[in-house]
């Protein structure tokens, strides 16, 4: 099984540098932004290039929002391994 990343901030070029660099390594990422067409405009151009990423919806990158966004990856693909919130790595708990 693949590990997981959640990138959120997709929509800007560093933070999508960012996310196809954890695909590139092998990684599944989700790609987060606040408008839904952005994510899932960064998830479709990481997929055209063969890598592994899916779009979330994150409208606020609260304590909260992160923390149901962590509950939801977890649901669907039984981990969450690493999280860039912002351009700020750290491992998921």
């Amino acid at each position: 099984m693949n590990k997981v990343a959640l990138v959120t901030g997709a929509q800007r070029s560093d933070n999508f540098a960012r996310a196809r660099m954890l695909a590139q390594q092998g990684l599944h990422v989700v790609v987060a932004a606040p408008e839904w067409s952005k994510a899932v405009d960064a998830a479709l151009r990481l997929q055209l290039e063969g890598l592994s990423a899916e779009a979330l919806h994150l409208t606020r990158r609260d304590a909260d929002a992160l923390e149901a966004a962590r509950r939801q990856i977890v649901s669907l693909h039984g981990r969450l391994d690493v999280v860039v919130d912002d351009g700020e790595p750290a491992l998921a708990h």
